[in-house]
């Protein structure tokens, strides 16, 4: 059963909302007050450039905000606090919205996020959820 306009708007609005908001999702792990940078687009404009994504590789909100609870739950799981605002970056390629980034900057070095950042993927990997259209990745934010 194919989505009505209307369902698909209303939940590339509540997708919006969660990557704007990261304690909406990631709960204690994130500062209430944190709101996420988008590097390419007004928050107002995202709903409609992931839309864009989505239709550009036949994706589902549902996946992209699979991937998004996901990372939460790992994050939760092993206690990784967020160390400031994520940031989201949706690439465009000739006019084309190619793919969407969601980077989670966490409290610890580049090097130990890296570790984590390899694991969370992994088990994304071993799942069969790699789309490659829209990515979650963990960063350091404090020198070793």
């Amino acid at each position: 059963m194919a989505m009505k306009a209307s369902d698909e708007q209303a939940g590339l609005e509540d997708l919006s909302r969660a990557l704007r908001f990261p304690s909406t999702i990631f709960g204690a792990m994130a500062d209430e007050d944190v709101e996420a940078r988008c590097e390419d687009a007004d928050w107002q404009e995202v709903p409609n450039e992931l839309r864009r994504v989505l239709a550009h590789h036949r994706g589902s909100v549902d996946y992209m905000l699979l991937i998004l609870k996901r990372a939460a739950r790992f994050a939760r799981r092993h206690s990784l606090r967020l160390a400031g605002p994520p940031w989201l970056d949706i690439t465009c390629v000739d006019d084309v919205a190619a793919g969407a980034m969601y980077v989670v900057p966490l409290d610890m070095s580049p090097k130990k996020s890296l570790v984590w950042d390899e694991r969370f993927l992994s088990r994304l990997a071993d799942q069969d959820l790699l789309k490659g259209f829209f990515m979650v990745s963990f960063c350091g934010r404090q020198a070793d």
